[in-house]
Formats: C-alpha cells, structure tokens, sequence
C-alpha cells in the first residue's frame, strides 16, 4: 500500500502562510519589547526597527523559499519506514537554503547597506556567520521551516493512518466474506447428502413417483439456491420463500404426517438476515425431531420485530433431544448457525435450544435488525 501524496499547495494557502509567518514576526518583535520593558534599566523603543530587520533579512527569503520548501516537503516526505534519513534530509535541505539565502544577504549588506565599524574589511561571505547566527536568523529559519514540514507530513501521517485503516476494514470484511462463505458452502453438501438418501430409499420402495417428484423439488431448490448465492443477506421474505421450497421437498417424504405453520409479522419480513440462515435449523427440526416421530408431525415457524431486533422461533413436537444436558453436542447445521452468527454480529444475538412441551424442541434466534432498501 502507497502513500498517496497530498495535493500541491495553491497560491492563496501560499499567501497565507507567509502572511502568518510575518504576524508571527511582529508577535516576536512585540513579546521582545515587552520583556525588554520589563527588564531593562535604559529601555528603548526598537519595535519598529526590529520588526523591518526581521522583515528583510528573514521574511522576504520566506517568499522566495517558502514554494520551495513546501514541495521539498512534499517530494520527500517523512514516513514511518524512513523518518530517520528524511528527518536527515530536511536538515540538509534546511541549512542549504539557509546558507543560500544568508549569502544573497550578505552581499546585499556588503555592497549597498552601510555597514557597522569594524566590518569593512570583512569579505561579502564572511558576513554570513554573523547574520545567521549572530542575529539568530538560523533560529527563525529552523522554526519556520519545521512548522511548514511538520505540518505537510502531519497530513502524510494521518493519511497513512486512515489508509491503513481502511486496508485493514477492507481487508476483514474480505476475510469475513471469505469464511461466511466457506460456512455456507457446508450446508448445500449437508442437505444434499440427507435429500439424495431419501430419495434413494424411496427408489428402493419402489416409489418412483415420489422419487420423481423430489427431485424435481430438489432441482427447483438448488437452482434458487445457486442464484442467490453471492448474496450474504436476502430479506426475510426470500429466506422464507426457500424455506417453503425445502419443506416442499419434505412434504414428498411425510405426506400427510407432516403440517406447517408459518407466522410471521409484516414488518419482520423486510429485514435481512443470512441467506441460508433457517434452512439448517429446518432440516434439523425435521431428521432428529419430526423424522423419528410417529403420528402427526407439527413444525410452527414465528417471528416478529420487538425492541430493534428479529425474533424468530422454530418448534416441532418431535422426539425431543437432551437439550441443556452436558452430553448434548451440536451438529454440523447448529454449529453452522452458530459460526455464521458469531462472524455477522460477534455478541449482539442469541441462538437458544429449549424443550417444547409437552415434547420437541424450540429454536430462538435473535439477530438485530437490518432492512432492505429494496427487494432484490
């Protein structure tokens, strides 16, 4: 991942920088003369004296370097993986361009300042060390410049941080799509497997007709199955709508041993949920509750939106199992759910077993709302 490099600095934020720059100067020249009111025995006022010194000899290279140096800032800026040589190399940069505008100075005061006694015999350079140093112009050069490079990479840093963050949120959503996906992809073999044995018995029965009629469910099924299987979440309303085809391949298998109570509120119908997400629950409800029952078999679907969340509830009479007990190990559909969920919502939902009485099972599943814009 790149650093993207931020945009060139126009010429009104150059303008006002080196607006800023010269009331900072004046702001110096003033808390100058203060302390020196404060301080001094013979106090004179140099307020203005000082404030043109500072103007000439360090604001006006500031409107020739200031150009310069925000697009040094910008070629080579300062990064986690080389703060070390780019701090090293701004320093370079820094006392270039103020030995560079030291000079221009110098020799302006050599040959067209009056210079102080004593300085006349002094070469045009040898002026250099005194202006730099002598009148503390470095010092202002080494502010200025770290305040505009400090404020460019300030920009690179936070931009890296919010680069690296959105890579990272990119980067789990791809790892959660990744592995909601493997988890999905385990029910379709699952269920397959569990049809294709039926069906296979009923071959051996000699009831073709049934057989042939289960597979055309079965057919129907997976063709809805393959084409929602990009999607993460479907409304309710299409998660029901697979639930009817699967229990319709069932209704093959019970006949009329088997009645289906569906009841669903309206506006729990437009919220989204996992594709995929009942169907185990189903099938589970109908091989180890229904399926080993005899008599009459009752499977009740609910659901209802209360408090921003989804309730939905799955209940058959069946056999019951040993929910609750410590010998009760989930299978591959409710391990399944429960993986899914956890990806999705971490700790916001609950996916509960209970008995049903007088006998069966109750499924709880609660999951936070989220609706669809539009049914897709």
């Amino acid at each position: 991942m790149h650093l993207q490099q931020p945009p060139p600095v126009k010429f009104k934020s150059i303008t006002l920088l080196l607006f800023a720059i010269w009331i900072g100067l004046a702001i110096y020249s003033g808390l100058s003369q203060i302390s020196d009111w404060l301080t001094s025995h013979h106090f004179e006022f140099r307020f203005l004296r000082q404030l043109e010194f500072l103007t000439y000899r360090v604001w006006l290279p500031w409107v020739v370097m200031t150009p310069v140096v925000l697009w040094l800032a910008r070629r080579f800026p300062v990064k986690p993986d080389n703060w070390f040589s780019g701090l090293a190399l701004h320093m370079v940069f820094l006392l270039g361009l103020s030995i560079s505008s030291a000079l221009v100075i110098s020799f302006h005061y050599h040959f067209f300042e009056q210079m102080a006694p004593g300085m006349e015999t002094y070469q045009p350079w040898q002026h250099v060390g005194h202006f730099l140093f002598g009148d503390g112009v470095f010092l202002f050069h080494t502010i200025i410049y770290t305040l505009l490079v400090a404020n460019l990479n300030i920009r690179n840093f936070a931009q890296l941080a919010t680069d690296e963050a959105l890579y990272a949120s990119q980067l789990q959503s791809r790892l959660m799509a990744a592995q909601l996906q493997a988890l999905k992809m385990q029910i379709n073999p699952h269920f397959l497997f569990n049809t294709l044995n039926v069906i296979s018995v009923l071959v051996m029965k000699s009831e073709l007709d049934k057989a042939n009629e289960m597979i055309n469910r079965l057919s129907k099924f997976l063709r809805q199955t393959l084409d929602e299987s990009d999607s993460h979440s479907i409304p309710l309303r299409k998660e029901l709508n697979h639930i009817e085809q699967y229990l319709g391949i069932e209704q093959v298998r019970f006949g009329a041993r088997l009645k289906v109570e569906m009841s669903f509120d309206e506006p729990s119908l437009s919220v989204l949920v996992p594709s995929m997400l009942l169907q185990p629950l189903v099938e589970n409800a109908m091989q180890h509750g229904l399926g080993e029952k005899e008599g009459q078999g009752l499977l009740r679907l609910s659901g209802q939106v209360l408090h921003h969340y989804l309730t939905i509830k799955i209940e058959d009479n069946g056999v019951g199992c040993n929910v609750g007990l410590k010998t009760f190990k989930e299978g591959i559909g409710l391990s399944n759910v429960r993986a899914r969920l956890t990806q999705l919502y971490a700790n916001d939902f609950a996916f509960t077993l209970t008995p049903a009485t007088p006998e069966g099972v109750i499924v709880t599943l609660r999951i936070p709302l989220a609706r669809a814009n539009q049914e897709r």
